[in-house]
């Protein structure tokens, strides 16, 4: 409950513009982490309670965006912090939860490349807690979306509060848990390949 995706959500051509976009903003606004650089837009920490007034700091085009997200009913409400993440092509999130960090409802827009995200029980382990992930004894997850170029992830509630990541590798594989791979076309064991360029993507969220 509380999980939505929806695929091409916004054209290819506003997903170039968007990407171009976010490529020509200065250097600083960008923090370089393992396997990624974060641009926080509305704010300036994850961590750190809103201001009145951080959410001026949103692009326009990312505040269109945050507009078109509550006039689609994507989001309950406007979104006044937006992190852009580019990865690696082998780019991972470990699982984790952002707990009372934002308000429970989080939107996920992937601009390049696909992805595998997870999402497990808020307490236990995870298959990252094994030395294989392929251990037909690890653990497996509740629920797992292929992220596609384009597409908008929703999630709120009950799914806000499980862990969520995404594994270190350039290939995915479609899995059981996979929740949307019949709408992709995709049966159990199907492989799809990230983009060699990485992967950009642009969470929406409240605080």
């Amino acid at each position: 409950p509380g999980l939505a995706y929806c695929r091409e959500f916004i054209g290819a051509r506003d997903a170039e513009f968007v990407e171009s976009a976010l490529l020509r903003e200065p250097a600083a606004w960008w923090t370089k982490g393992r396997g990624r650089r974060v641009m926080n837009a509305g704010g300036t920490s994850p961590s750190r309670l809103y201001r009145e007034g951080d959410d001026e700091a949103i692009p326009t085009y990312l505040r269109e965006l945050v507009e078109v997200l509550v006039r689609r009913k994507a989001s309950e409400r406007a979104a006044n912090h937006v992190l852009v993440n580019e990865y690696d092509a082998d780019g991972f999130i470990s699982p984790h939860s952002d707990g009372d960090v934002y308000a429970p409802d989080v939107q996920i827009l992937t601009l390049r490349s696909s992805a595998l995200i997870e999402f497990w029980p808020a307490e236990g382990a995870t298959a990252g807690d094994f030395d294989e992930c392929d251990n037909i004894d690890a653990p497996r997850p509740v629920v797992s979306v292929l992220l596609e170029p384009r597409s908008l992830l929703m999630y709120r509630g009950e799914a806000y509060r499980l862990r969520h990541g995404i594994r270190a590798r350039v290939k995915d594989v479609v899995a059981a848990e996979t929740a949307n791979a019949r709408e992709l076309g995709l049966e159990i064991g199907d492989v799809v390949e990230r983009n060699p360029a990485g992967r950009l993507s642009v969470v929406f969220v409240r605080k």
